[in-house]
């Protein structure tokens, strides 16, 4: 081992003092074609003559910082991008690649400020657009995160929903930081931009339902259903919407219809069952959720909580407590004010 480490050496060693001979547009030629094949070490050792030879040159600390980068030694890009910039501030491309290795060493606010720096001078650069939207959505820069969705929007049209995937990520992030009014907002003017869109409607709709502003959902949801007026997802939408505005009647009229399509959908069963519950429909309410419990609906909680208020309005008391219990421990916070009142 000792052996091989001595040869390694002794060829680096070699290399460099070979390479000292070399002027500095043939460091940086040689270093450039050795990233390309992708040998990093090689690179290094070149265009650490070329600094060495050109110190004042900000373009070699540039490449070595690039290759850096492709090594995946951000830390050490960063320093190199650093004195690249205090040498020439005005090179435009300098600040996406420090912008790189800042996000990924996670300085997000200064990776922020360099792709900022970077769009100012070059604002068509499209990759640099996707960059800034997803770093501003995580550090919460809504404004900039809408500048850039709506001018991707405007650039890809449809396809940035349907073949980019945008849209869907973003909704389950704003659903997770609790912001989706934010979101909702944000969809709702490039709706206004762009009313004839049928996608960018349908995340509006999906997003005002999340945010729990179910009038508007229930307004978009109509002009969905004017175009497709079978389709069962704007029909669920509309009966929830409906459900949640205390329309009860018509909500589960909905819910009647769409289970004549889908009988053994666990979801509707239980939507249907909150609707004779609401109707204080209590045995027939007991029926159904008793049915979307079996078929293990998507918030068996929520059904347990509405059985057990059935169940106990039909005076099944025991019945009732033992589905509060259930609830509780599978996470609704509500059932315990009805175990705290009613049971022991």
């Amino acid at each position: 081992m000792q052996k091989r480490i001595l040869i390694l050496g002794t060829f680096i060693l070699f290399f460099q003092v070979g390479m000292a001979q070399y002027t500095f547009d043939q460091l940086m030629s040689f270093g450039l074609r050795s990233d390309e094949k992708g040998d990093y070490s090689t690179a290094i050792v070149s265009l650490d003559q070329a600094v060495e030879l050109k110190p004042q040159e900000d373009i070699a600390w540039v490449t070595r910082g690039v290759v850096r980068v492709h090594m995946k030694d951000f830390g050490s890009a960063v320093v190199d991008f650093n004195k690249a910039i205090l040498l020439n501030p005005n090179r435009t491309q300098t600040y996406l690649y420090r912008y790189i290795a800042y996000k990924e060493t996670e300085n997000y606010q200064f990776a922020y400020s360099d792709i900022n720096r970077y769009l100012s001078e070059a604002p068509q650069d499209t990759f640099a657009h996707t960059e800034r939207m997803e770093l501003s959505m995580l550090l919460s820069e809504y404004e900039t995160f809408q500048a850039d969705f709506h001018w991707l929007y405007a650039l890809y049209g449809e396809a940035f929903f349907t073949e980019y995937g945008y849209g869907r990520k973003q909704l389950q992030h704003f659903e997770k930081v609790k912001q989706m009014p934010v979101y909702a907002k944000i969809l709702g003017a490039l709706n206004t931009q762009h009313p004839e869109s049928k996608v960018v409607k349908s995340y509006y709709l999906s997003a005002t339902y999340q945010a729990e502003q179910y009038s508007t959902c229930l307004t978009l949801a109509d002009d969905l259903l004017e175009q497709d007026p079978r389709n069962a997802g704007y029909l669920r939408y509309k009966g929830d919407a409906l459900f949640y505005l205390n329309r009860i009647d018509e909500a589960a009229s909905i819910y009647t219809e769409l289970l004549k399509a889908a009988p053994n959908d666990a979801d509707l069963l239980a939507d249907y069952g909150h609707c004779l519950l609401q109707q204080e429909k209590w045995q027939e309410a007991d029926e159904w959720l008793s049915k979307s419990i079996k078929m293990k609906n998507g918030s068996p909680a929520y059904a347990y909580l509405g059985r057990g208020i059935a169940r106990y309005n039909q005076g099944k008391v025991g019945l009732a407590c033992v589905d509060w219990e259930r609830s509780y421990q599978l996470g609704e916070k509500s059932a315990k004010k009805w175990l705290d009142a009613h049971c022991k």
